[in-house]
Order: C-alpha cells, then sequence, then structure tokens
C-alpha cells in the first residue's frame, strides 16, 4: 500500500511491512552477515514489520526510532538513529555487535549512483536518510543505504536501496515497504 500524499522524508513515521514481490530477497545478504541457514530460512518466510516514529530529541537532533518485528523472531530491543553522523554502536541479536551512522543528505551527495535511483520528487527536495552499517571490530562486511519515499510502479512508497559489500562480493538490493498506518 502506498504512504499517504503527505509523508515525505521530513515525518517518516508509521508502520510500515515489506512487500517482499516488490523487493528483493535478504537471504543472501543475510549469508554474507554470518546469518544461520535455518534463521535465514525463518526471515524470508516471516513477514518483517517496522514500527517508525520521527522526531527530534532534547538537544534538538533529528531522530528515527525503529522496532522491528518478524512473527517467531526475537529481533531485540527498539532502535534509535540519530541523524548527526556520529557512529554509534549497538547490539542485535540477528548480527551481532554493529557500529551506524546515519544522517540526512540530497541524494546528489550519495557517491553511490544505485543508491540514488527512483526516488520521488519530495525525496529529492528533502533529502534522503543515508545509513552505513558495519560489524564492531571487523572489516567483513558493510552496507551503505538509503531510506526514503521511492516511485515503485507508479506509487509512492517507502524505500531502503542497499549497496551491500561482503567478502568478494558486492549486492544492489531494494526493499519496498507497504504502509499499515
Amino acid at each position: 500500500m502506498a504512504v499517504p500524499a503527505s509523508m515525505t522524508t521530513l515525518n517518516l513515521s508509521g508502520k510500515f511491512s515489506i512487500n517482499k514481490t516488490l523487493s528483493h530477497p535478504a537471504e543472501e545478504i543475510l549469508e554474507l552477515q554470518g546469518v544461520a541457514l535455518l534463521k535465514r530460512k525463518a526471515m524470508g518466510a516471516a513477514t518483517l514489520t517496522v514500527t517508525m516514529k520521527h522526531n527530534k530529541n532534547d538537544s534538538g537532533e533529528e531522530c528515527l526510532s525503529l522496532e522491528q518485528t518478524i512473527a517467531g523472531l526475537d529481533l531485540g530491543e527498539p532502535e534509535v538513529k540519530v541523524l548527526n553522523w556520529v557512529e554509534q554502536t549497538r547490539d542485535t541479536k540477528l548480527i551481532g555487535t554493529v557500529v551506524t551512522k546515519a544522517k540526512r543528505v540530497k541524494v546528489d551527495e550519495v557517491e553511490n549512483a544505485y543508491l540514488k535511483e527512483e526516488w520521488s520528487a519530495d525525496t529529492l527536495e528533502n533529502g534522503c536518510i543515508l545509513v552505513h552499517v558495519a560489524p564492531a571490530g571487523t572489516e567483513s562486511w558493510s552496507a551503505e543505504q538509503t531510506w526514503g519515499i521511492g516511485e515503485v510502479n507508479g506509487e509512492r512508497r517507502h524505500v531502503r536501496r542497499i549497496a551491500f559489500a561482503g567478502p568478494n562480493k558486492k549486492l544492489e538490493h531494494r526493499f519496498v515497504y507497504d504502509y499499515r498506518e
């Protein structure tokens, strides 16, 4: 389901479910991140739901609070991404300890061409959310992501584009979400 016409990257608050038909499968990325086969299969069969709250913290910095759920899998505590490009270390139940950083950028400032594709006019105007994720203490993989409102089959959708660099492999994936509320 498309996002409301009023939704932009200036306020991504809402509940979203992954659209498996419009998204690339996550299994290959999860495998390169070291996720066990049984968990990868369970995640592929289940539907990921993300609840986001987009606000400002007490210091006035833009933040995204995310709670991800998959039926039958405990994904751990909610995550807060402060959009200030300062590294944050976080323990995850799925892929271990990761270092993340995020910020708002104009799409034309993004270096990877794949991460710049298919954005709505308002995302081009207001910027996308640039996210970098890598495991703590190792250089085994990294993921550069852009989040925003994309144009998918003529509809405005919450989209995350991912440029993943793993051991001897680079992948480009797109995750498209259905708006729930």
